[in-house]
């Protein structure tokens, strides 16, 4: 009797383990489909994904994009590099491939990218934990086409002080963040949620273009 008991709560707890996971595909699933139709990507796109780290972020895009080339920054070689990206691919982009990302490392203070040639750049939970927010910005700014957008994912707090799990940096309110912009010259374009639970912080995506 004591076999069969312990059997059927693991089959509850299995049950209530797997309804779990379906739900969180189901929500990464539906804030993927916000993003790829927020940013609506064409193959004539120059494109840039700065900080993209690992790539736990973009694959995921490229992968439904498999005919787009995107060059990906970040400060250190030890976090974005070819290795992390396949592995990525392998996991969460199956339909990407390794040509599709050509590989840039910038500073805190320079993408070491090329002036005025993408009309695209995309930064996905990068904002916050930028040292130097107004020199970055500026470099966003050289790097933009005259017409190019600028598109921002970022996690934002209700109340300023959170911060991120395993950094020291601070989430920014969404007034907060929106002032940084428009002191910077960026004139916002459209917004949209992607992910909120209704809790601490929830996550929205951005579209800016210059003044």
């Amino acid at each position: 009797m004591k076999k069969l008991t312990i059997i059927f709560l693991f089959s509850i707890n299995t049950l209530q383990l797997l309804a779990q996971q379906k739900k969180i595909d189901s929500l990464t699933n539906l804030k993927l489909t916000i993003i790829t139709s927020f940013l609506d990507l064409r193959e004539s796109d120059n494109i840039v994904d700065i900080g993209t780290g690992a790539g736990y972020s973009l694959v995921p895009i490229a992968s439904k994009y498999p005919n787009i080339k995107f060059t990906v920054e970040d400060l250190d070689s030890t976090i974005l590099n070819k290795k992390k990206l396949l592995k990525q691919i392998k996991s969460r982009g199956k339909n990407a491939s390794i040509e599709q990302f050509k590989i840039v490392y910038g500073t805190e203070k320079s993408t070491n990218l090329p002036s005025a040639y993408f009309n695209k750049v995309i930064l996905t939970d990068v904002i916050h934990e930028l040292t130097y927010k107004e020199p970055m910005l500026d470099e966003i700014k050289r790097i933009l086409q005259k017409d190019g957008s600028i598109f921002i994912e970022e996690i934002l707090v209700y109340k300023p002080g959170k911060k991120e799990r395993g950094c020291d940096y601070p989430f920014l309110t969404e007034g907060a963040f929106k002032t940084l912009m428009t002191n910077n010259n960026f004139i916002l374009v459209k917004e949209a949620t992607t992910f909120n639970t209704g809790k601490k912080k929830y996550q929205k995506i951005f579209e800016y273009k210059l003044k």
